[in-house]
């Protein structure tokens, strides 16, 4: 059965412009607009941004990198001591999973894999956490072998019911701690695939309110992870700054490059008080 959600952002797409998305490199930077693997890389890290609000509805449907996806960027620059780094955009008049369906994110993934990295990294930052992790469950043989969300609404965020533009709505709801719940319900038979290692990456703000001022400390690291054994680390600064500021982008690019294994039970629930403080 169709459920209240999935029919809303089905209306609410009816007569939409399509789904626009792009993957780009950046580094190193493509040769002729093709793209290059760098002599002896095994490593692809494709960086997938959130939500973003826009005023006019014509902006929605444009597939638009963020400035820290930018080459010159301080997290880009650092991944690329390691890494080849890509970057994924999208419209965001869809649905999470109508992005995940319909955007170049599988040829990307696909394309990828011929140039013949033996590691593909997906990176999501907020929504594109959801987007990265709906892909490996939808995806399990495509190639990725790591998934590292940052400050995903995993169990939604409540500034997700703000109403921006209204072709952006269908968009928002997938992010509502409504929108979300239902979601997990309707997807509770996918889980992530054994083979992808997963982390999640939890921002505390300024450690007031357990929230990094827009998606919950619960929500980044939710339980329905946690009973899977996906392990979770902290880091300073707030929903924002997590992904842009030049102090912590060693530190993120440590965790995206380094191997993240399941936890086992003990370690969960030592990580919970840790991190939740019960």
């Amino acid at each position: 059965m169709l459920c209240t959600l999935t029919l809303f952002c089905t209306l609410a797409l009816a007569g939409a412009p399509a789904l626009e998305s792009t993957c780009q490199q950046v580094a190193p930077a493509p040769v002729d607009g093709k793209w290059v693997r760098s002599p002896m890389q095994k490593r692809a890290v494709v960086l997938i941004h959130g939500y973003y609000f826009h005023f006019k509805d014509k902006n929605v449907p444009k597939a638009q990198p963020r400035p820290w996806q930018a080459a010159d960027s301080s997290l880009v620059k650092e991944l690329a001591k390691s890494s080849d780094v890509f970057v994924f955009a999208y419209g965001q008049n869809a649905s999470v999973d109508t992005i995940v369906k319909q955007s170049k994110l599988s040829e990307s993934v696909a394309q990828l894999r011929k140039l013949g990295y033996r590691e593909i990294v997906l990176v999501g930052h907020s929504a594109g956490g959801l987007i990265a992790r709906h892909f490996v469950e939808d995806h399990p043989d495509s190639g990725v072998t790591r998934v590292v969300q940052v400050c995903a609404p995993n169990a939604g965020s409540p500034l997700a019911s703000f109403q921006g533009a209204k072709s952006q709505r269908a968009f928002l709801a997938c992010l509502t701690e409504e929108g979300r719940k239902q979601c997990l319900k309707d997807r509770s038979a996918k889980l992530i695939p054994a083979k992808v290692q997963f982390l999640c990456v939890v921002a505390k703000g300024d450690g007031q309110g357990e929230t990094d001022g827009v998606v919950p400390w619960a929500s980044q690291w939710s339980g329905d992870l946690q009973k899977q054994g996906i392990p979770a680390v902290v880091l300073p600064g707030d929903h924002r700054a997590v992904v842009r500021d030049s102090k912590m982008a060693e530190a993120l690019a440590n965790l995206i490059r380094d191997e993240q294994p399941r936890w086992n039970a003990e370690r969960i629930e030592k990580a919970k008080k840790e991190i939740f403080g019960k």
